[in-house]
């Protein structure tokens, strides 16, 4: 007679309605990275669940690209194991990295660093972009959501630098009844039509007065952004990357090179050499 022992089903501590949500995603993903790492997929489970619950929480969809997605697990393990001592914080590392590697390929190969200068002028693509404006919406309460939203929409709609973004002023904004104008010291900037939903909501949160970004702030703080995305989930999101969209999507556009340099505050055509690669002409 031949016994057939039945093993239980994986659960992770985890809250219902998370484990509910990614549940056939990590049991997919375990399935499909088994054969291609040196890892069981029981030992491979306990790692990729909470990757997966650390996605769901900042707002990704739950597919490999934003979930195995080399900065994100960067952000995971910089923040989501913290708390755990280092030779749980290494292993899982390096079994979440070795998954990433086996399914994204070429995609995460060697790229598991931080952003250098040639990367920092790297578009958002626009799936990503889709990822972003869903964390922005999914914020806590209206005042972050708001707020993240205006973030955005000064970076990837307006091309605002970190420090400008920081320092931009409700009441240095310019609404018509067809456009938003972004004032600034030394030009500006109209925000792209796609964006301008988002940066009105943020006025009329307001009341056309305050801070564009972070209503409690004092001013000053050069990591603002910084500290407002780690406590919101840490996604992939960096102003120099913003200010990159922008650009290329302006590229894209065929505004003419002196609008372009005008608006972006550059002094000459030179500066946009790092950008042409990306764009649909580069």
């Amino acid at each position: 007679m031949v016994i057939v022992v039945t093993m239980p089903e994986y659960r992770p501590k985890l809250p219902e309605d998370v484990w509910h949500a990614i549940r056939p995603y990590v049991l997919d993903l375990a399935e499909r990275a088994e054969p291609r790492v040196a890892y069981k997929r029981e030992d491979l489970l306990p790692a990729l669940s909470r990757l997966a619950a650390y996605a769901f929480r900042v707002g990704y969809p739950i597919e490999d690209s934003y979930v195995l997605d080399p900065f994100s697990i960067d952000q995971f393990v910089l923040h989501h194991l913290a708390g755990y001592n280092r030779a749980s914080r290494n292993t899982m590392r390096a079994r979440v990295r070795r998954v990433s590697e086996a399914v994204l390929g070429a995609d995460a190969a060697a790229t598991f660093v931080t952003l250098g200068r040639a990367d920092a002028a790297r578009p958002y693509s626009s799936d990503e972009v889709v990822g972003l404006h869903a964390w922005a919406r999914h914020q806590p309460t209206q005042e972050r959501s708001s707020s993240a939203l205006a973030l955005l929409a000064l970076g990837i709609g307006a091309g605002l630098t970190g420090a400008e973004i920081i320092a931009q002023r409700l009441e240095a904004i310019e609404v018509d009844p067809e456009s938003l104008s972004v004032v600034l010291p030394q030009r500006r900037v109209v925000v792209t039509a796609e964006w301008r939903p988002a940066l009105q909501a943020r006025i009329d949160f307001m009341s056309g007065e305050g801070w564009a970004f972070r209503s409690e702030q004092r001013g000053g703080n050069a990591n603002l952004i910084t500290d407002f995305v780690a406590r919101a989930g840490s996604v992939p999101l960096q102003a120099r990357r913003m200010r990159a969209t922008w650009v290329v999507h302006h590229l894209d556009a065929g505004t003419s090179v002196r609008r372009l340099l005008a608006m972006a505050g550059m002094s000459s055509a030179e500066a946009l050499d790092r950008y042409l690669p990306f764009s649909a002409d580069g």
